[in-house]
């Protein structure tokens, strides 16, 4: 909301409040990261050699899930993790992975919607509404496919909070898309683990392939669901224009 005669943007001090404390969230993840030892421990190298260690207690699976949605919160890059989830195996691997990929997505989407919606809808007003509205029409299979892109797990998480996503919505595209490359991830890394040389470079070329076939299927019905829509709006015009043409009377 502006003020009518400055054009200055007002914002209420609980929405301005909630907005720092998520600013001051993701400023504590990059501290903790660049600053204290904690960067250093979550390399793929320390994560692998702890799961390693820990494989056969009944609380490392915990542990792993439970860092993934800490790791997630603060926006972190998982991909230490996943590698370390790689180390219990394609199968088990692979659940584990998905389960805290997932909660962590759904927790760091629930912070960003409650801490700093509010602040961003009031910043930029009605053009973001109408930004939102685009989204809504066009979002669904664009948003299962930023799981198979090279993009941050943490924009993708934080982005569609903060650009007004259904909480409904965000879960079925984040199931759909996170189950798949969830599992082609850990089946390739679980792979790449255990082989050496040639062999190991044949699985990195795979693991790639398997992600561009993905995302030419995803583009494919992407573009096959709007074109239906474009399909059905001109039918729908049609009508409305045939019921809007008076009918000539009877010679």
């Amino acid at each position: 909301m502006s003020d009518g005669q400055s054009g200055r943007v007002w914002i209420p001090s609980s929405v301005g409040l909630r907005g720092a404390m998520f600013a001051l969230l993701i400023l504590a993840g990059i501290i903790l990261v660049r600053f204290t030892p904690l960067g250093e421990m979550l390399t793929e190298e320390r994560v692998v050699s702890l799961i390693e260690q820990m494989r056969d207690t009944w609380w490392a699976p915990i542990l792993l899930i439970g860092l993934f949605v800490i790791v997630s919160t603060l926006g972190l890059p998982p991909v230490p993790l996943l590698v370390g989830g790689a180390a219990f195996g394609a199968f088990y691997g692979s659940i584990y992975n998905m389960v805290g990929l997932l909660l962590g997505a759904l927790l760091a989407f629930w912070v960003a919607k409650l801490l700093g919606r509010d602040f961003v809808v009031r910043f930029t007003g009605k053009r973001f509404r109408r930004a939102e509205k685009v989204f809504e029409r066009h979002g669904f299979w664009p948003l299962v496919q930023t799981r198979f892109m090279p993009l941050p797990f943490a924009v993708v998480n934080f982005g569609a909070a903060l650009g007004g996503v259904r909480p409904a919505f965000f879960l079925a595209a984040s199931t759909i898309g996170l189950i798949p490359s969830t599992l082609i991830h850990t089946y390739f890394i679980a792979q790449a683990i255990e082989t050496q040389g040639r062999d190991r470079a044949f699985t990195l070329v795979l693991y790639a392939g398997a992600f561009v076939l993905f995302n030419i299927l995803l583009s494919f019905l992407w573009l096959r669901e709007r074109a239906q829509r474009r399909k059905r709006y001109h039918e729908l015009v049609a009508i409305r224009a045939e019921r809007s043409t008076p009918k000539s009377p009877p010679s």
